[in-house]
């Protein structure tokens, strides 16, 4: 009987040990999204919404039993009830493939997870930044999820809920603030060193970015660097390398050149260049180093100066989509990038 036992218990222990959990977007686990969503619990009316996670923010198969969604941080709510519905498919290709039609999105494999029924919503009294997870919801028909075979789709239905709100934690819109690379700029005669700045504080795939020189000489040929690299041995160098053996002293390459452009700068000394980040999410978290250079024959013998080099990181958007409708019978509804609630999944 004892041997019995503690077979039983041990195989209990490791069906335990087997669930773990995963917060999605992973960058959320303890970050507070910069929105938040009344949608679908807090609208008051009938709502159905796709919530597309990308198949990047999987490690590989598993199979998922429970959900939990997450309060907006700070933000009080009373109980409620909801006449709901959970369904998960696998929707073939990546967020940019994601349709306003909510039937195109719908995987081969959708699965009701959660048959139709009221589920009671529990009262959120803590006022924490970012809040705890509400309960897990188990789901009544486990879904068996391969990233492999393309991106999560988790719909939720609402067929009826009363009046008030109940908001969820949305994904943030993302800064990308510039961190200093290597030494400062090199000294110009009677004038203020060459500046190099990001002039995109969100740098997000398929949006533009714009770099921007300033305080070169007016009319000055002025070039812009792009590398991938700040530091360690680069084409004969040694970055950052003080370009001193080439006379200019105190001026110093502080990247690698993976492209460089050219331009003149205007009569105030300043010149931009525009970009667009590929339209990729798996661009987030890319870091893009510039430096800039410009001609100056009273600086040096070499008659350039350097900028100091930055670099700033694409932040976003968050590799999560969703398509939402208020009541049931419309087929298309507002299709969104980057936006999609955080949730937490129960795995194994």
């Amino acid at each position: 009987m004892a041997f019995r036992t503690g077979l039983v218990l041990g195989f209990c222990a490791a069906g335990l040990a087997a669930q773990s959990t995963l917060v999605v977007p992973p960058s959320h686990a303890s970050r507070e999204g910069s929105s938040s969503t009344n949608v679908p619990f807090g609208r008051g009316t009938a709502t159905r919404v796709q919530c597309f996670y990308d198949a990047m923010s999987f490690s590989g198969p598993q199979t998922i039993t429970a959900l939990a969604f997450r309060c907006d941080g700070g933000d009080l709510a009373g109980a409620k009830t909801v006449d709901c519905e959970i369904r998960m498919s696998t929707m073939p290709g990546s967020l940019l493939a994601l349709s306003a039609d909510f039937a195109q999105n719908r995987g081969a494999n959708e699965l009701v997870v959660l048959p139709r029924q009221l589920y009671s919503l529990p009262a959120h009294t803590a006022a924490a930044t970012p809040s705890a997870f509400l309960p897990p919801i188990p789901l009544t028909t486990p879904f068996s999820y391969d990233p492999a075979q393309g991106g999560l789709l988790v719909e939720v239905v609402v067929f009826g809920q009363p009046p008030g709100t109940y908001s969820l934690d949305l994904t943030y819109v993302c800064d990308s603030p510039e961190v200093l690379v290597g030494p400062p700029p090199c000294p110009q005669p009677g004038a203020l060193p060459l500046d190099v700045r990001s002039a995109t504080t969100q740098v997000m795939w398929g949006r533009p970015w714009v770099v921007q020189v300033l305080d070169a000489s007016p009319g000055a040929l002025v070039t812009l660097v792009l590398g991938s690299v700040d530091s360690g041995p680069w084409s004969g160098f040694v970055l950052p390398q003080d370009l001193a053996i080439l006379g200019a002293p105190s001026c110093y390459l502080s990247i690698d050149i993976v492209a460089s452009h050219f331009q003149v700068a205007g009569g105030n000394g300043t010149a931009s260049f525009p970009f667009v980040i590929p339209n990729m999410p798996a661009a987030v978290g890319t870091w893009l180093r510039f430096q800039a250079g410009a001609i100056n024959p009273a600086a040096n013998s070499l008659g350039i100066v350097t900028s100091q080099a930055k670099k700033v990181e694409v932040c976003g958007w968050e590799p999560v989509g969703r398509v939402w409708a208020s009541g049931l019978a419309t087929t298309v509804g507002t299709r969104e990038l980057g936006v999609a609630p955080v949730v937490q999944f129960t795995v194994q």
